[in-house]
C-alpha cells in the first residue's frame, strides 16, 4: 500500500498519449492517482519543453532530450521505454541495403531525435553518411518516390505496410541489439534535479506511485492489448506482439545500453559533450 501523504500543492507531471506508455500508466490511469497529482497530456516535444521551462516537474522524455538536459534532470529508476532487440515501432524503410545508403537521400521523421541519432550512429559505425532531410512522413507509397530511405516511428511504423513499397524494412532495435548485445532505451522518465533535491518526500512518493502503476500494468496485459487495439485499429494479435517486444524496466543492462549509446554519439561527434547519467 502506498503512503499517500499529501505534498504541499499540486504536482504537475507529463504524460504522452502513445500506446507504448500504457503499461507504465495503467494504475495511474485507473485508481492509484492521488488528488494532489495532475497529469498533463501533450506530444513528447511539448513535454520536453515544459520540463525544461519548469512548467512540469517530471515526464517521460526521449533519450535524446535527456542527453541535452542531463545537467538539469535526473532519471526515475525502474521505468523506461526499451527493447531487447526487435521493437516494431522504430524502423528504417529503404530501397537499398544499409551499406549502399552512403551519399543517398534519407528522410527522417520530425517526431524523434532519439531514433534519428540511432540511425546516424548505426550508419556512421559502418562509415555510411547519407544526405539527411527532416520532415513530415506520409504514406509508404508517397515516401517511396521521394527518398531512398525513410525513418518511421510510432503508429505509422506499426500500421502502414512499408514492406510493400520498400525492399528493406530495418528494425532499429534489432540492429542495435545485434551490434551491442544490449537493450536500446528510447525514452526515460526524468524529474527536474532542482525539484528532486528540494522535495525529496514527493520524489519518493512519485517513485512509489510509478512502480505500483507499472506493477498493475504487468498484471493486466490483456486489457492493455485490447485498449491499444481499439485505439489504433490494429489487431489484438499485432498489439500483443508489440507489447511482448516492449520493455518498460530500467535496470543495469538498460543503464549500460544507454551509456553505450551516449558515449558512441559523443565519440562520433553527434552530440557536443559526454552525458552524465544520474538516478533520482
Amino acid at each position: 500500500m502506498i503512503d499517500q501523504e499529501t505534498p504541499p500543492g499540486t504536482v504537475n507531471i507529463g504524460r504522452i498519449s502513445y500506446i507504448n506508455v500504457s503499461p507504465v500508466y495503467y494504475g495511474l490511469d485507473r485508481n492509484t492517482k492521488p488528488a494532489w497529482l495532475s497529469m498533463v497530456t501533450e506530444p513528447p516535444a511539448v513535454l520536453n519543453r515544459m520540463l525544461e521551462q519548469n512548467n512540469i516537474v517530471m515526464s517521460p522524455v526521449s533519450s535524446a532530450a535527456y542527453a541535452k538536459n542531463h545537467d538539469s534532470w535526473l532519471l526515475i529508476p525502474d521505468v523506461s521505454i526499451s527493447s531487447f532487440g526487435k521493437v516494431m515501432s522504430v524502423i528504417l524503410a529503404s530501397h537499398y541495403s544499409l551499406d549502399d545508403l552512403h551519399g543517398r537521400p534519407i528522410i527522417f521523421t520530425e517526431e524523434s531525435a532519439t531514433a534519428a541519432n540511432l540511425v546516424r550512429y548505426i550508419l556512421a559505425r559502418r562509415k555510411v553518411f547519407p544526405h539527411i532531410e527532416t520532415r513530415k512522413i506520409t504514406t509508404p507509397v508517397n515516401m517511396a518516390d521521394q527518398a531512398d530511405a525513410v525513418l518511421v516511428i510510432g503508429d505509422a511504423a506499426l500500421t502502414e505496410n512499408w514492406q510493400d513499397s520498400f525492399e528493406h524494412v530495418f528494425d532499429l532495435g534489432e540492429i542495435w541489439n545485434d551490434m551491442t548485445g544490449l537493450p536500446f532505451v528510447y525514452a526515460v522518465w526524468a524529474i527536474r534535479r532542482d525539484y528532486a533535491q528540494s522535495c525529496p518526500r514527493t520524489l519518493s512518493l512519485l517513485k512509489d506511485l510509478f512502480l505500483e502503476s507499472k506493477r498493475l500494468g504487468d498484471e493486466h496485459k490483456d486489457e492493455i492489448v485490447l485498449h491499444a487495439s481499439l485505439k489504433t485499429g490494429l489487431t489484438k494479435e499485432r498489439c500483443r506482439d508489440y507489447f511482448q517486444h516492449l520493455n518498460c524496466d530500467f535496470g543495469p543492462l538498460h543503464l549500460k545500453g544507454l551509456s553505450t549509446f551516449f558515449d558512441g554519439l559523443y565519440v562520433l561527434g553527434l552530440i557536443p559533450e559526454k552525458v552524465r547519467i544520474e538516478m533520482a
